[in-house]
């Protein structure tokens, strides 16, 4: 699972997060927005919600769902979260590791885990955990960074020069551990932006 030294960085960070990071979150969301359904019955969980931005993007676009649940381990990040949708019954917050979800079986018809996979430690952990909260013919959107190309140098740089887990995966990679879990893959994107490289992969549960 994440250690301490990832969770201790992004508290540390999270008031200046969305400052910091503005074209980046504004490029990545917009790329995930332009996929992602979801009806008003829905039950979503955005695994590594971090600040909530995801959540407003969803609700200033226009997109109904039932419930919405914001799962963060970085009790920092979180804070903001709860902060930023103060009283919206239909929001709720949870702190659990990817990896250590606590949520019943078949708990919700969309996942999403956005900016974020690099940092588990216990990757395929994870996605075992998202399959099991998945319900049938549930959809889960991950989109993270793709260590290749030229990218593969600016991610070793990063690895470097930061206190977080760094455990970045190529998209060749990241879909052949979501399959060996057993979801099914049915789109896969990459591209670039600026000098960063990415992959979005949609699957569903059988």
């Amino acid at each position: 699972m994440s250690d301490k030294n990832t969770t201790d960085a992004y508290s540390r960070g999270a008031r200046k997060y969305e400052i910091k990071w503005k074209k980046y979150l504004d490029h990545t969301h917009s790329k995930l927005l332009a996929e992602f359904e979801c009806t008003p019955e829905d039950k979503i969980l955005d695994v590594s919600a971090g600040t909530g931005l995801f959540a407003e993007h969803l609700k200033e676009a226009g997109f109904g769902f039932r419930s919405m649940t914001l799962n963060d381990v970085s009790a920092g990040m979180l804070k903001l979260a709860r902060d930023r949708f103060s009283g919206i019954e239909s929001i709720n917050f949870h702190c659990d590791y990817a990896e250590e979800l606590s949520f019943e079986p078949n708990s919700f018809d969309v996942v999403v885990s956005m900016n974020a996979f690099h940092n588990y430690a216990g990757q395929e952990r994870a996605l075992e955990q998202v399959q099991r909260v998945l319900k049938p013919g549930g959809q889960f959107y991950l989109l993270d960074w793709n260590r290749s190309g030229l990218f593969r140098v600016v991610n070793r740089l990063i690895k470097l020069s930061v206190p977080e887990i760094i455990n970045t995966r190529s998209a060749s990679e990241a879909k052949k551990m979501v399959e060996r879990v057993g979801l099914k893959v049915e789109s896969e994107q990459e591209w670039s932006y600026s000098y960063w490289k990415f992959f979005l992969i949609r699957a569903s549960k059988k």
